[in-house]
């Protein structure tokens, strides 16, 4: 249901392969860990033409070709961090790039703002971006997720779904322009 109509609505052209990446980050063996990839992978079982989902075990510099040919990228992991709220957040990723350093040294695992900072370095430009977190209880080996990260990826699905429709709408921009 909710792929048929988001793809009825799929009209906005654009010229690079996709205008919504969605990087699901986590380890399937670690419980609540796998929110972010069975998040992705749900969102790839749309089959929308205008999305492409990732799963990964970690944010890498490999990720910066993928980046910079979207427009819009959600990363979405699980928040194991005690600070978050119980709930699903969507919290878009500002600020400055990294400085030089900063960025090389974090090359391999990097986060979502390294990741920007390294596509800006490499292509000229870096598209909006979001991080999607989903609220967990807990990460062990060999668990499968709770109740609690459960309902935090199907909050997350109903998120980018609503996310996907606000910004279908919005005229497309070539990259050159945002440079």
């Amino acid at each position: 249901m909710v792929a048929s109509a988001l793809a009825a609505q799929s009209t906005v052209q654009s010229t690079a392969p996709y205008r919504f990446l969605v990087i699901g980050r986590g380890s399937e063996l670690w419980g609540d860990a796998a929110a972010g990839p069975q998040v992705a992978r749900a969102v790839a079982d749309w089959q929308l033409a205008s999305v492409e989902a990732l799963t990964v075990p970690h944010f890498t510099s490999n990720l910066v070709e993928a980046i910079a040919q979207s427009d819009y990228i959600l990363f979405v992991e699980a928040c194991d961090d005690k600070s978050c709220a119980r709930t699903v957040q969507l919290e878009p990723i500002v600020g400055e790039p990294q400085p030089a350093g900063t960025v090389l040294s974090m090359a391999y695992r990097c986060d979502p703002w390294v990741l920007l900072s390294l596509t800006r370095q490499r292509y000229g430009y870096a598209p909006q971006a979001w991080l999607l977190q989903i609220p967990t209880e807990r990460c062990e080996l060999g668990e499968a997720l709770s109740s609690t990260a459960q309902r935090g990826c199907d909050r997350a699905l109903r998120t980018i779904e609503q996310f996907f429709r606000t910004y279908q709408q919005r005229p497309y921009m070539s990259q050159s322009a945002c440079l």
